[in-house]
């Protein structure tokens, strides 16, 4: 009897140890069915009304049908399809007046998005530029399966060229 109490006064401080922490647990859950990385990830107060949600460029299961997904808690509030794999997301503010909501920037390709309030607001194109020759060549290695060697050979290569 004595042996309970005592694990029951320890899950009792584990439980107040958690909720005094300025940490969070991640949480994994495989049937959220959010195939993204972290650079993908914004956290946003989006509406200005105090209710922050979380912004995610998912890829898609398979790297295929890449998404824009609003979530508040465990539900998918909006569900927008993007024109390629997202890379990053960021929230900044763009209006100087009240009340400051931000706008959200999302790089998907060669394009840069932003949104305000949710709906497509501007598009940066950015210009294709021709590839370093070495980093060319890099690729190029990797892709007919050469050696480590080559590849960090090349890479030196690379790094030495754009220092100068």
């Amino acid at each position: 009897m004595a042996a309970a109490s005592s694990s029951d006064s320890d899950s009792g401080r584990a439980e107040s140890n958690e909720a005094n922490s300025k940490w969070l647990d991640a949480h994994y859950d495989p049937m959220a069915n959010i195939h993204t990385f972290s650079s993908c990830l914004s956290l946003a107060d989006l509406h200005g009304d105090g209710e922050y949600k979380l912004v995610v460029g998912d890829l898609g299961p398979g790297g295929q049908q890449p998404r824009l997904k609003v979530l508040k808690g465990p539900t998918v509030l909006t569900e927008s399809p993007l024109p390629a794999l997202p890379a990053s997301a960021a929230t900044f503010l763009m209006d100087q007046h009240e009340p400051r909501t931000p706008a959200l920037a999302l790089a998907s390709g060669p394009c840069v998005y932003v949104y305000k309030n949710l709906r497509p607001y501007f598009k940066f194109s950015l210009p294709q530029l021709p590839p370093n020759p070495l980093e060319q060549d890099v690729w190029n290695q990797a892709k007919e399966g050469k050696g480590r060697r080559a590849f960090v050979c090349a890479v030196t290569q690379v790094s030495a060229a754009g220092a100068e």
